[in-house]
């Protein structure tokens, strides 16, 4: 074991000899392999790097383009719905302007019927009136005349009595 920490001259050029002969041996037979394997495996590496770096690049176009797509939509949306609200909005009011002119219609129909109703109760009341006045009319004047007819028939009796007396008195 001594021999171990104290290396001599003989055991450490057999070392270095083995050593050297070791790296000649694994480069003709190992290293280049080795070296083939690291660059393919580093030629991998690129490749994933790059395919991820496309797939990132086309998920980037891809997630633009379908923001792209939803800000047209909502503006598709947008148009869509300012375009039935205005519709609605001439369609309330056409239907407004309608039931105006229509309740207009009405009153003016109301109104005429009114007058109307008005003129006939008018002319049923001066016809009633006319009646009433005919009547009142007739009353007075059958009174007028009966009591003118009484006087002369009272004058005629009268004049015939008279008549009478003096006839008796001759």
């Amino acid at each position: 074991m001594e021999n171990l920490v104290k290396p001599e001259f003989g055991l450490t050029f057999w070392t270095i000899v083995s050593f050297f002969i070791l790296v000649f041996i694994l480069s003709k037979f190992v290293w280049k392999p080795l070296l083939e394997a690291i660059e393919k495996r580093e030629n991998k590496i690129k490749q994933d790097i790059e395919s991820a770096q496309k797939a990132r690049d086309e998920a980037t176009l891809i997630k633009n383009q379908i923001e792209e797509r939803f800000r047209k939509l909502d503006d598709e949306i947008k148009d869509i719905i300012e375009k039935a609200r205005k519709e609605g909005e001439l369609k309330k009011d056409k239907i407004i302007s309608i039931a105006q002119t229509q309740a207009h219609l009405i009153v003016e129909n109301a109104r005429r019927e009114a007058e109307n109703y008005k003129k006939e109760i008018e002319k049923e009341i001066e016809k009633k009136i006319v009646e009433i006045s005919t009547e009142v009319a007739k009353k007075v004047l059958y009174d007028v005349i009966d009591k003118k007819i009484e006087e002369k028939i009272l004058e005629l009796s009268l004049k015939e009595s008279e008549n009478c007396l003096k006839i008796k008195q001759l």
